[in-house]
């Protein structure tokens, strides 16, 4: 294989089509360089070319020098990279904006029919697994939004805080009750003691005393349940060191004997647990 046929191929990889990746891997090659010898050189279409070159000059890649004819030549191989890792990002923002927005009107449909046609007796699951990150954050978002009298809280170091603060204030607002077990600082390593102490700061900003906080010396799952005695629900994960955060899972449960369960362990944990500030 040769240099130019992995650049194709890595730039495919990268997200561009085949005519892309084929116009641009020749333009690094031959530098500024006009359509015509371009299709020669790519095996693009002359039909076709125009129009790619237009995309890549859209999506940054390209620089054009009008004139008769019109030249063409590619950005640096090192802004190439960055200029599709944001190309990619806007990309990937603006299909999570449509599945969210797809999302609600389809909660709102579903909803109207779901299991209007069922013959027997349908279980729910007892948990639901969802990746750790921004869907479980989402997850947590909407348990507090639901939250309609109590939230229990447990965490290291309540790093996510800045994420669902805003649902967080919004439940205390209503009068929800909140309760936060975090693990005492002096077990935790440096770095976790120095976001802690960042994360109390700014609890104590937008919260003051709204919230009950207490510090016990392990702190086994991570999550939150919300009204534990009127059904109840719960989002948790447990401590697994050594795994990296972004492959760690998180599950969800609707069964309140389930999050009957989970508040029953954070209730033992807060009794022995202690105020520190």
């Amino acid at each position: 294989m040769s240099e130019v046929d992995e650049v194709k191929g890595l730039l495919v990889k990268m997200g561009l089509n085949v005519y892309q990746s084929s116009v641009l891997a020749f333009l690094l090659l031959l530098g500024e360089t006009k359509a015509t010898t371009l299709s020669k050189v790519s095996n693009v279409p002359t039909a076709r070319v125009y129009d790619v070159l237009d995309e890549l000059v859209r999506m940054g890649l390209v620089r054009v020098r009008p004139g008769r004819p019109t030249f063409y030549s590619a950005i640096p191989p090192e802004d190439i990279v960055s200029s599709l890792i944001s190309w990619r990002l806007e990309e990937m923002r603006r299909e999570i904006r449509y599945l969210k927005d797809s999302g609600k009107r389809f909660i709102e449909v579903a909803s109207k029919i779901y299991l209007k046609g069922r013959k027997g007796l349908i279980r729910k699951p007892l948990i639901r697994i969802v990746s750790v990150g921004e869907t479980s954050e989402e997850e947590t978002r909407r348990l507090y939004r639901d939250a309609k009298r109590e939230i229990l809280i447990f965490s290291q170091a309540f790093e996510y805080f800045s994420k669902v603060s805003k649902e967080l204030i919004g439940a205390v607002d209503r009068g929800v009750r909140v309760r936060i077990i975090l693990r005492n600082p002096s077990k935790l390593g440096v770095k976790s003691r120095e976001r802690q102490k960042r994360i109390l700061s700014m609890i104590r900003e937008v919260l003051g005393n709204k919230v009950n906080l207490r510090f016990a010396d392990e702190v086994p799952l991570r999550g939150c349940i919300i009204d534990p005695d009127e059904g109840g629900s719960a989002l948790f994960l447990v401590e697994e060191p050594g795994v990296p955060f972004e492959f760690r899972e998180a599950a969800i449960t609707s069964n309140p004997s389930l999050a009957k369960a989970l508040a029953l362990m954070f209730e033992l944990l807060w009794s022995s647990s202690k105020e520190l500030f």
